[in-house]
């Protein structure tokens, strides 16, 4: 049931192990379905998760607009790491945007992951991979046009652009839904895809 869970530590840390008898019984699966939240901006996140099925995105609101930061389809993590260490409120909201499957992982899991051999190493590198992708998606949004992030996302995540409504992807982009619609358009007749 949790293999995308072990499958994603092996991606992370080949040489990891720890017994999965002490980690499952931690471990929680829990269905979320379309629009539902896991949690919201200002709540304590006290868990961290993993997309097993579906998919979410993370948002915050700025002057009553949502701004989209990331989607998270199958074998995505998901959560507020400062929120769930710190037990602070969290800084942004997490919705699902089709009926979806997470699996929950919680602080008692952690003290396991955190205890076992190589286990520092391995919330480590996965902390760095995290810091890795928001230091893209920042750069991104200073430095490339709103058409080369579109291309960007063609390119990386195409299977998402059917699963996505349009509206979540512009505010992704940083665009508004109309300037989205103009800018398919203008890669459309230019051959691009």
């Amino acid at each position: 049931m949790y293999e995308p869970f072990y499958e994603f530590i092996r991606q992370l840390l080949p040489e990891f192990k720890i017994d999965l008898q002490l980690v499952e019984p931690h471990l929680k699966s829990i269905k979320i379905y379309k629009g539902e939240f896991l949690f919201h901006e200002g709540d304590v996140c006290d868990f961290l998760s993993m997309t097993l099925k579906g998919c979410l995105r993370t948002f915050f609101l700025k002057d009553g607009k949502e701004f989209t930061l990331f989607f998270h389809p199958e074998h995505y993590t998901v959560g507020d790491y400062e929120s769930f260490r710190k037990q602070q409120p969290a800084c942004f909201s997490c919705q699902a945007i089709e009926d979806s499957e997470i699996l929950i992982f919680n602080h008692q899991a952690m003290q396991i992951f955190e205890k076992a051999p190589q286990g520092q190493k391995l919330l480590r590198l996965h902390a760095e991979s995290l810091a890795f992708m928001l230091r893209d998606k920042l750069l991104s949004l200073f430095r490339d046009t709103p058409e080369q992030r579109y291309l960007h996302f063609l390119k990386t995540e195409p299977q998402l652009l059917q699963r996505i409504p349009q509206y979540y992807l512009a505010s992704y982009l940083g665009i508004e839904p109309e300037s989205l619609s103009r800018l398919k358009q203008r890669v459309h007749q230019k051959g691009i895809s």
